[in-house]
């Protein structure tokens, strides 16, 4: 015997499959702390900048992967759905995919708004500075930092990882560790149960 809902069933499975294209995210453009020294006018070095590339890459491979996925679970819904019927197992993987398409999206807003502002960092200086950010804002033991930057870590996927650590309450060392085993950043936050505006939250007034 067949049970008969309303419209909401039907309209509850889109409604999830497309609420993680919707949504926003709370952080605010990174301005660079003001400088008394002259700025240097020479552009971030092409190492630097081919690096953040990469990482943006990554980041765009797993957007894709996930975006995939939900599409093909829309056209599951359109091919099997029938209004007056529930599905909750296709309502429970668009609600989990549309929380993962948020998240992926989340940080890699937050992974292109920091690199640009590490560019701006090398072009002027700065680097200490954010160093000394990163360990008032997160309460980091600046050892720690210190020898993430000689692992070879960029300033923005530090702050990137222990912003996800800290979404997540999760410790930063987990996070580094989850990365040196090649997973991507929003694999990462997802993976520690990261929700979508978590991270958003996390990072907020880490650039005042």
């Amino acid at each position: 015997m067949r049970r008969h809902v309303s419209l909401r069933t039907a309209g509850g499975i889109v409604l999830a499959l497309f609420v993680g294209f919707l949504l926003g995210s709370s952080i605010q453009p990174l301005r660079s702390q003001p400088s008394a020294q002259p700025q240097v006018t020479q552009p971030a070095g092409d190492a630097l900048v081919e690096k953040l590339v990469r990482e943006a890459d990554e980041t765009g491979r797993q957007v894709r992967t996930d975006v995939a996925a939900l599409t093909e679970l829309m056209k599951r819904v359109i091919r099997e759905v029938e209004v007056g019927q529930q599905y909750p197992e296709l309502e429970q993987r668009g609600k989990v995919l549309s929380e993962r398409v948020g998240v992926d999206v989340e940080v890699a807003l937050a992974q292109t708004l920091l690199a640009v502002a590490e560019k701006s960092v090398v072009r002027s200086g700065q680097e200490q500075w954010v160093i000394q950010r990163i360990v008032d804002f997160f309460k980091a033991p600046q050892p720690d930092v210190t020898r993430y930057r000689e692992k070879g870590y960029t300033l923005s996927s530090i702050i990137l990882a222990y912003g996800i650590a800290k979404a997540a309450n999760a410790s930063p060392e987990r996070v580094f560790e989850m990365r040196q085993f090649r997973q991507s950043w929003p694999a990462i936050a997802v993976a520690l149960g990261v929700k979508p505006q978590e991270l958003s939250k996390a990072l907020q007034g880490m650039f005042p």
